[in-house]
């Protein structure tokens, strides 16, 4: 009987998060990157709160700098399924990043959205894992858990519990340009695509455009 009432929980769990899910991404037309928030996004973009963020060296860091574009995605380090492909897809970004010679305009940055449990000592932790170059990637969570919500708000990210300590969630690459405005979301595969609207979103300084010759033409 017993056996019979888990396995009834559990398929009631699976079906309130697959009908919350299926509501929140229009009918299923999209799972992991919402098509028509991305397409709003790019006609009109979204000013992202200014909060607080706190790396595993427990330094402040913000989701926008000046002079970069930075590419966004939000993990929970104990996740061994979907963040797992998210962090391989940032090491990835970082190695294009760089073969690209771009990082002096465009930054990666993964935060956790489990505050409680990912501190900065267990963030300390999944850079070992990740091996993120500090000029082009940061890892960071939010050092006020009020904050969480209205960020995860903004980006369109949906966090359910999993009943067994984890979370559900939905994932892209998220373009925030040097305004601090979101941009652009692209799904977590493009991350060519990503890099490129990043760039858009960065303005080419003088110091950045090559050098030109007195008298040159």
């Amino acid at each position: 009987m017993s056996a019979w009432r888990g396995m009834a929980g559990a398929a009631m769990s699976l079906t309130a998060v697959v009908t919350l899910l299926g509501g929140a991404t229009h009918g299923f037309r999209v799972w992991t990157t919402d098509a028509a928030r991305a397409a709003a996004v790019a006609t009109h973009p979204i000013s992202v709160p200014s909060v607080s963020l706190v790396d595993e060296h427990r330094a402040l860091q913000s989701i926008a700098t000046t002079r970069r574009a930075t590419i966004v995605d939000f993990v929970y380090t104990r996740c061994i399924t979907l963040c797992g492909t998210l962090g391989a897809t940032f090491q990835q970004l970082q190695a294009a990043i760089v073969r690209r010679g771009v990082a002096d305009r465009v930054r990666l940055l993964t935060i956790s959205f489990d505050p409680v449990w990912d501190t900065p000592e267990r963030l300390r932790y999944y850079a070992i894992a990740m091996h993120p170059d500090p000029a082009a990637w940061t890892i960071a969570t939010f050092s006020n858990t009020h904050e969480v919500a209205g960020v995860l708000r903004t980006f369109g990210i949906r966090v359910i519990s999993d009943g067994a300590g984890g979370f559900v969630h939905n994932a892209a690459l998220h373009v925030v340009n040097p305004a601090g405005q979101l941009v652009a979301i692209v799904p977590i595969d493009a991350r060519e695509d990503a890099i490129d609207a990043a760039l858009a979103a960065a303005p080419v300084t003088r110091a950045l455009l090559p050098s030109r010759r007195v008298g040159a033409r």
